[in-house]
């Protein structure tokens, strides 16, 4: 069972890492957005609506440092959110594997911390920003990491890791991880396909 779980997310990284280096070479014109200019189209608009949402919700709180303790202010969860509402590509960090890009965050994603935020209050640790596996969804700007709930630190008997996971499930998330995953004991990541 473990290993058919681990073989589907190894699939679903290998068809999103696919699916960024051909969103990469797409024109913006088309409506989908490239590294180097950013969010475009309908999505972006809803996404740049969920991001003003988000920074106006008191449910939710963005994180303007590192966890790591690695400095880059541009990338942070909360500036990633900051650009996103202004209609700007979010950031990713230095030291990350894909280096510094700009990426669109998901519309899908955005309005799922919105809803999330709305029944639990949440802090968000890292959106597009960080060190995450080569082909990780946030490079793309579809997760996000969520290391306190209800103002409580998460771990594996945290009362409301269940709930906000099956938030991220009914809201269409792909990959849910947390407590008991590997490398997720102090958080909860959700991320969307697009």
């Amino acid at each position: 069972m473990y290993r058919e779980r681990e073989e589907r997310i190894v699939r679903k990284r290998t068809t999103l890492a696919a699916a960024v280096l051909a969103a990469a070479t797409v024109p913006v014109a088309a409506g989908i957005s490239t590294a180097a200019d950013g969010p475009a189209g309908p999505a972006a608009a809803s996404a740049q609506e969920s991001a003003k949402e988000v920074l106006a919700d008191g449910g939710t709180t963005l994180l303007d440092s590192h966890v790591s303790g690695n400095e880059d202010p541009g990338s942070t969860a909360k500036q990633n959110v900051l650009d996103t509402s202004r209609g700007e590509g979010a950031r990713t960090s230095p030291w990350s594997d894909v280096g510094v890009t700009r990426v669109g965050l998901s519309a899908k994603m955005m309005a799922g911390l919105v809803s999330i935020g709305k029944d639990h209050p949440i802090r968000v640790t890292t959106i597009a920003g960080g060190d995450h596996s080569s082909n990780s969804y946030h490079y793309a700007g579809t997760a996000v990491d969520i290391d306190r709930i209800d103002g409580s630190a998460v771990d594996a008997n945290h009362p409301k890791v269940g709930a906000v996971k099956a938030a991220c499930e009914r809201l269409g998330a792909v990959e849910i991880l947390g407590p008991g995953d590997p490398a997720h004991d102090g958080h909860v990541h959700c991320a969307w396909s697009s």
